[in-house]
């Protein structure tokens, strides 16, 4: 059985359904969620509280809606909002372990947004769906 399979059947989903790209997604999102909570946990940081609940309903659409174009959206404004953060703020603020997370928090909605966006355009046999416009 392979990791991915495994993967997807300890979170009670069906492998056929959902592309590799989605859940490559999934754990994505999972991760932010999971960086954002330690992060809130250890500094108490509200930007910290606000990306939980927003990763934390992306996970969801994209986890039990497989709405993927959620992550899409997610990636694209976590991205901007870490890279404006960046541009104006700066990082002299940031300590130690907070410049990871904040690293975290920049670095991965890239592949969250590509990996979305792909999940987003296939169809369940795992081909590209065909769009008419």
């Amino acid at each position: 059985m392979t990791h991915v399979a495994v993967f997807t059947a300890n979170l009670g989903l069906d492998q056929d359904k959902i592309p590799t790209s989605g859940i490559i997604t999934i754990a994505l999102l999972l991760s932010l969620v999971g960086v954002n909570a330690v992060w809130l946990i250890i500094r108490g940081h509200g930007g910290a509280l606000i990306a939980l609940v927003f990763y934390s309903v992306a996970s969801f659409l994209c986890l039990r809606r497989q709405h993927f174009q959620a992550g899409v959206i997610a990636g694209i404004i976590g991205f901007g909002i870490h890279l404006f953060e960046l541009f104006v703020k700066g990082t002299s603020q940031l300590i130690g372990i907070d410049q990871v997370f904040f690293y975290a928090n920049l670095v991965l909605p890239i592949p969250l947004t590509i990996t979305s966006y792909l999940a987003s355009h296939k169809g369940s046999d795992g081909h590209a769906e065909k769009t008419n416009f």
